[in-house]
């Protein structure tokens, strides 16, 4: 889970900022609003840049990543922004031993695909049971992961490549999905400078292809209350036939 650790720097070339807010629109403000979220706690927070957002927001925001890459780089994100963030490393399977039992929140989010980095299904389980222990009484928690019954249905799949500059380089960004039985291995293939000059580094990521209907399971069993799900950020009904995401908002009872 920690691989991302050497990719820290190149994390947010391969997924720019503004293309992501482009994306995500009125998402996050609406979806707080509607649930009274004051305080958000992003338990894969890689970089940290929902932390930046949130915080511009108006809300209280903690992070926590497994990666120590991650977490300087989202502290230094935070500190560039003038806001205040608290992050930590932690992993999300073990959020209640690594935060305080007075700090908890009236979200919990674990966008970008990071639950399914879970080594194991009982460990996708333990993340969700860790993530609704964080919350308060109606508070809300998001969840954000490939639909992996569509991708396992599929096999092998390559995404459309990413390009980038940095250093005055181009920088090309390549995601590969390898079918292995009961797991599926993302190799992120990060090309930089181009023709006979062109260095190669190769990341490969184990994910746990957690499907719909199994993730309802972990969610029920967590005791959340209700979820809706999503294809995406502008909230078109999820459809596990077609849809490329799953983002999925989990309801607590208020008592």
């Amino acid at each position: 889970m920690t691989i991302f650790n050497d990719f820290t720097e190149a994390y947010d070339l391969m997924f720019p900022w503004p293309a992501r807010l482009r994306e995500e629109g009125d998402f996050w403000p609406e979806l707080f609003a509607r649930h009274g979220v004051r305080s958000v706690l992003d338990c894969a927070c890689g970089t940290g840049m929902h932390l930046v957002r949130f915080a511009e927001m108006g809300l209280a925001v903690y992070g926590s990543d497994l990666s120590p890459g991650m977490v300087e780089t989202a502290m230094a994100n935070a500190m560039r922004a003038g806001v205040l963030a608290n992050v930590r490393m932690a992993s999300f399977l073990e959020l209640t031993s690594r935060f305080d039992i007075d700090e908890r929140f009236d979200a919990v989010i674990c966008v970008g695909n990071s639950l399914t980095l879970a080594p194991t299904d009982a460990d996708v389980a333990l993340a969700v049971r860790e993530m609704r222990a964080m919350l308060n009484p109606g508070g809300i928690c998001v969840l954000n992961i490939f639909n992996w019954d569509r991708l396992a249905r599929e096999g092998l799949r390559i995404m459309p490549a990413a390009r980038a500059s940095r250093d005055g380089q181009e920088v090309t960004f390549l995601r590969v999905f390898h079918h292995r039985g009961t797991v599926i291995d993302l190799h992120i293939v990060v090309m930089t400078g181009t023709g006979s000059s062109v260095d190669t580094q190769v990341l490969t990521a184990r994910q746990r292809p957690v499907g719909f209907a199994q993730l309802n399971g972990f969610l029920r069993e967590a005791g959340f209350a209700g979820w809706t799900a999503y294809s995406g950020y502008d909230l078109a009904p999820f459809d596990p036939e077609t849809s490329d995401k799953l983002i999925l908002v989990a309801t607590t009872d208020s008592e």
